[in-house]
């Protein structure tokens, strides 16, 4: 971004351009050189990544109609009436219009239906998108990332199998297949709908390679503050426009932790919703038999302190992580006691939703719940049960509809979910929240966001995608990439229109008067 003098219509006086903060300014209250940026995307997972291939100019163009009479005619219709024009160029709510499917994010829904033709009745079909590069239109931008790109998928267990196809973790452009086929080792004539993790994992940090967006990425990150500008200079917030936003934090290297500080007029919230596992809130949950993740099972079984020989295993949820630990530590003959608030014949349970020729293992654990531990043995499930208390001697309080009991258990691992974590922005990001009186949560209480730009409506410049807005599948927070880039497109056009304006000598012009989204004819 470079600093440019321009002249205010109204006084004629000359200014610098507002988006551009004197470096030298900040640099004698810190000793770190600020840096800007004309966007900051927190978190490198792959709606990050996604978002950085088009900020870095590569536009999705419609190809048109299969020959399945995909997408929708009405769609179809919208978009044939602007031919070789670029979906970030076009009216993202009116394209969105009438649409429906697994996503309460309508340009997300737009995306996929154009990327997944037909995806939620289980069809695998070709995209209708292109894609072309405009190197002219890419936009300065950083992504930071606390460890390589992929986010949370770098640290998740990897011989474990994605819930969704391995076509739908795919990002924009790249073939996971065609990578797989090419990248992987597989057995001949073997062809899996799922993927691993471990794959998946490896093609969004290959990605990041092969789309040449290295330079845009920062790894082994840590973002430790997120304030506007005018609260850290303590000089009024009129003295900015766009509002500005000073990002902090360091790097963490070879040789101990650089700092980092950046001057931006966007910043993107990615950072998904795995940051922290949800809390019991009962007494004992912090003793150091009480674990929270699957990994850290894993390696309790890996070094034997956790075996057939030991006391049973508590798990507690009724989700797909709680599956997977009871799946392997029923593989490993460990003994298990499965507590879950529900009942096991719930429709709302997970298990239910998922077809059972894709997901057997997950089916297995569905029936073990359901038939009362008659059939399986080493597996005793409790229904309707939660922990009320966990003492020092491992002995857990547990409390059901009409029973109370204490049990003897070797650990707790306690999987019902996480939440994220928005501890650099002031207030935890609460504030930014549907309601502010309440955490933030991914399921429950996401961040506000205009739905067909994902900016804030608390405050301007602030942008969300992924988990933070209720988009948790890969295929569906792709499409919140679409909506911020048209949108920072859009507010940069302008700025630079105006600035244009104000330093022709044509007075009768006005930046309003300008189209900024002409689309080519």
């Amino acid at each position: 971004m470079r600093t440019k003098t321009i002249r205010c219509p109204s006084t004629g006086t000359r200014r610098t351009r507002q988006a551009v903060v004197d470096s030298r300014s900040l640099a004698t209250e810190t000793s770190v050189k600020t840096i800007n940026k004309d966007v900051i995307v927190i978190g490198n997972g792959p709606s990050a990544i996604t978002l950085s291939y088009l900020l870095s100019g590569r536009w999705p163009y419609y190809k048109g109609m299969d020959a399945l009479g995909h997408p929708p005619d009405f769609l179809h219709a919208r978009l044939e009436s602007k031919p070789n024009c670029s979906l970030v160029l076009q009216d993202l709510k009116e394209l969105s219009e009438g649409l429906e499917g697994r996503s309460s994010n309508p340009v997300a829904l737009l995306y996929d239906t154009l990327n997944h033709p037909d995806a939620d009745t289980g069809q695998d079909l070709p995209s209708l998108l292109s894609w072309k590069n405009h190197p002219e239109h890419a936009i300065d931008h950083v992504v930071l990332g606390r460890g390589p790109p992929g986010g949370s998928w770098q640290a998740m267990e990897g011989d474990v199998l994605t819930i969704s196809r391995g076509t739908w973790m795919e990002l924009a452009n790249l073939s996971f297949r065609e990578w797989e086929e090419t990248a992987c080792e597989r057995q001949l004539g073997i062809r899996q709908k799922r993927a691993s993790v471990k794959h998946v994992a490896q093609y969004y940090h290959d990605y990041v390679n092969i789309k040449g967006l290295r330079p845009y990425f920062r790894d082994s990150a840590e973002v430790t503050s997120v304030r506007r500008l005018d609260q850290v200079k303590n000089v009024p917030a009129e003295s900015y426009a766009p509002t500005l936003w000073q990002v902090t934090g360091h790097v963490r290297t070879a040789e101990g932790l650089e700092n980092f500080q950046y001057v931006t007029p966007n910043v993107v919230l990615a950072i998904g919703g795995t940051d922290r596992p949800n809390s019991m809130n009962v007494a004992g949950e912090n003793l150091p038999f009480v674990i929270k993740s699957l990994q850290a099972m894993e390696k309790l079984i890996s070094s034997q302190q956790l075996n057939r020989q030991s006391e049973p295993v508590l798990i507690v949820g009724a989700g797909l992580s709680a599956a997977d630990a009871i799946i392997a530590a029923h593989f490993h003959g460990i003994p298990i006691i499965h507590v879950f608030r529900r009942k096991a014949t719930d429709p709302s349970l997970i298990f239910g939703q998922l077809p059972s020729n894709m997901y057997p293992e997950y089916h297995k654990v569905y029936q073990m719940m359901k038939d009362n531990g008659m059939t399986y043995t080493g597996y005793t499930p409790m229904e309707q049960c939660q922990i009320v208390r966990i003492q020092s001697d491992g002995k857990v309080c547990l409390q059901g509809p009409d029973y109370s009991t204490k049990i003897k258990v070797s650990f707790v691992v306690v999987l019902i979910g996480s939440r994220p974590s928005l501890n650099f922005l002031e207030n935890k990001g609460r504030d930014l929240t549907v309601d502010v009186t309440k955490p933030i949560s991914c399921r429950n209480n996401p961040l506000d966001v205009d739905l067909f730009t994902l900016e804030s409506t608390k405050q301007p410049g602030i942008y969300a995608m992924g988990p933070l807005v209720s988009d948790n599948f890969v295929r569906f927070a792709q499409g919140g990439a679409l909506a911020i880039t048209r949108d920072i497109h859009t507010k940069l056009s302008r700025l630079k229109a105006k600035e244009e304006i104000f330093n022709s000598a044509i007075p009768s012009v006005t930046a309003e008067s300008v189209s900024y989204l002409d689309c080519p004819t």
